[in-house]
């Protein structure tokens, strides 16, 4: 490798976040050439600094845990520039019934604040829940309170 200053360069910035690859590539162009910033990244690439699929992968998971939903998720993918090829592959690989499952926990917890059923769907639906999950918790929990069923826990 040529640079060895641009190289260093991407290792501080590394070491204070993780980026994608068209991230740190757009950062390294401020400092140097195409050519350069190509070989600094295959670098960091072949040391396994950088890596877009990692990186998408513990975004969804990331976010799954904080109750988001999958359009969400693919937003903050397509925020940080993950390549196009691996959010079509997160998109065919989305486990929806875990997503299912977190509108349920959003479901129940904010039933226990007494807010209605609309309210709720509004919620998931601006949290980036897909429309079938929207759908299945629409329909399952709609009959419960209009029969004025109580919600168990999860």
């Amino acid at each position: 490798m040529k640079n060895k200053e641009l190289y260093a360069k991407a290792l501080k910035l590394l070491g204070q976040k993780v980026y994608s690859e068209a991230e740190l590539r757009e950062k390294l162009y401020r400092y140097a050439g195409n050519d350069e910033v190509d070989d600094v990244i295959q670098e960091c690439k072949r040391r396994r600094y950088l890596d877009d699929k990692a990186l998408a992968e513990y975004l969804v998971e990331r976010n799954l845990r904080r109750g988001k939903g999958f359009w969400y998720i693919i937003s903050v993918l397509e925020k940080r520039k993950i390549r196009e090829d691996i959010i079509e592959e997160i998109k065919n690989s989305f486990d929806f019934e875990t997503e299912y499952k977190k509108a349920e926990e959003v479901v129940c917890r904010s039933r226990k604040k007494k807010k209605d059923i609309s309210s709720i769907i509004f919620s998931l639906k601006s949290k980036g829940f897909s429309y079938p999950v929207l759908n299945r918790i629409g329909q399952k929990y709609l009959k419960k309170w209009k029969k004025g069923e109580e919600i168990e826990e999860l």
